[in-house]
């Protein structure tokens, strides 16, 4: 109220009184703030929010022997790499490092996320690889001609194939890279065999057409090669580079906590962490992450690891729908949980 008769005398006036009115404080007092908020660790770094494909500059990105291969490969000229692991372990990190590695070479990069391709183009082969081949058009800026290379009296693979060799590298006239994520999106397409034999061709091809030595190919996937096509001997996944993405080393971990501030005191709760999740790069990212912006402390995070509410739920949860209703799946889990043991080799792989 007294503020308000101020107000209102210097809205009429023009003019305060001098009267000095009590002092309120509106803000605390540097003591008692400095006293309530959480210090922060030592040399804590601007934190990242973890999830997604990582900057390139990132101070967060662990490098590892995968790194140093692939970027050793793509340099190369006519090469298929092939990178597989399960979700969330740097798929798409290290595909972005390997497209600036090629860029960097001079080679022209196509970046294809197979997320672009919705269920009406994955309805049959023809729709399909002519929306592929428009799309590599498209994104390369050139004219889409899909509908001149199109014949009747052959195949839709051979289609595609010389529409690639004859009308995409031979205008290109430069070195050109694939680069593919995310490929088992087609992995329940009735034609998912047709095209990676296809992809597996075009390898071949690199050995009797200098062609085909002008296009590298990088595919990424989540899913067990065996499991997109049924003749291994015809799959692109098992020639060329093939890497496999494995977990971050204890030594790995360590340096990572460093980078955030060593939000884990000592070697004792950093070798407890790497108990906890064997080094997933996501889930310790996100466990760093959580403790060193201050969300959660490291007894939180260790006693509620496996709780619905825990740091981890989102994870567990989509485990537990991808196995909702596969009896025999749940049965080989509960078999590893029990007796770290999977006598059923088909379910250690789906699991897996």
């Amino acid at each position: 109220l007294p503020l308000i008769k101020e107000l209102k005398q210097a809205i009429g006036s023009g003019e305060l009184s001098n009267k000095e009115q009590p002092r309120v404080d509106l803000l605390p007092s540097a003591e008692r703030l400095s006293s309530e908020l959480p210090r922060p660790f030592p040399s804590a770094p601007e934190l990242e929010i973890p999830g997604g494909t990582m900057k390139l500059k990132s101070d967060f990105y662990v490098k590892r022997e995968a790194d140093s291969i692939t970027l050793k490969t793509i340099v190369q000229q006519g090469v298929t790499i092939s990178i597989k692991g399960p979700r969330q372990v740097g798929k798409s990190s290290l595909l972005n490092r390997i497209i600036k590695a090629a860029r960097d070479e001079g080679k022209r990069v196509l970046f294809l996320d197979f997320d672009l391709f919705d269920k009406a183009c994955l309805v049959n082969n023809q729709v399909f690889l002519r929306r592929f081949c428009s799309l590599i058009s498209q994104e390369l800026g050139m004219e889409d001609q899909v509908d001149e290379y199109w014949q009747t009296n052959i195949s839709n693979t051979q289609c595609c194939t010389h529409y690639i060799s004859h009308y995409i590298l031979k205008e290109l006239g430069s070195p050109l890279v694939l680069a593919m994520d995310g490929v088992d999106k087609v992995f329940d397409a009735s034609f998912r065999n047709d095209f990676f034999k296809m992809l597996r061709y075009w390898h071949n091809k690199r050995a009797t057409s200098e062609i085909w030595n002008h296009l590298d190919f990088v595919l990424v996937t989540s899913t067990e090669p065996y499991q997109l096509i049924d003749n291994i001997n015809l799959s692109p996944f098992n020639v060329g580079q093939v890497i496999e993405l494995e977990d971050f080393t204890l030594e790995q971990v360590a340096r990572l906590n460093c980078g955030h501030g060593s939000p884990f005191n000592g070697n004792d709760e950093v070798k407890k962490l790497m108990e906890l999740l064997n080094g997933h790069p996501y889930l310790t990212r996100k466990a760093l992450y959580l403790v060193a912006s201050q969300q959660i402390t490291t007894t939180e995070l260790f006693n509620n690891a496996s709780s619905p509410k825990g740091a981890f739920n989102d994870h567990l949860h989509r485990i537990l729908s991808l196995i909702h209703n596969k009896q025999e799946l749940k049965q080989a889990l509960l078999e590893v949980v029990h007796n770290n043991t999977c006598k059923e080799q088909l379910s250690f792989w789906q699991l897996r």
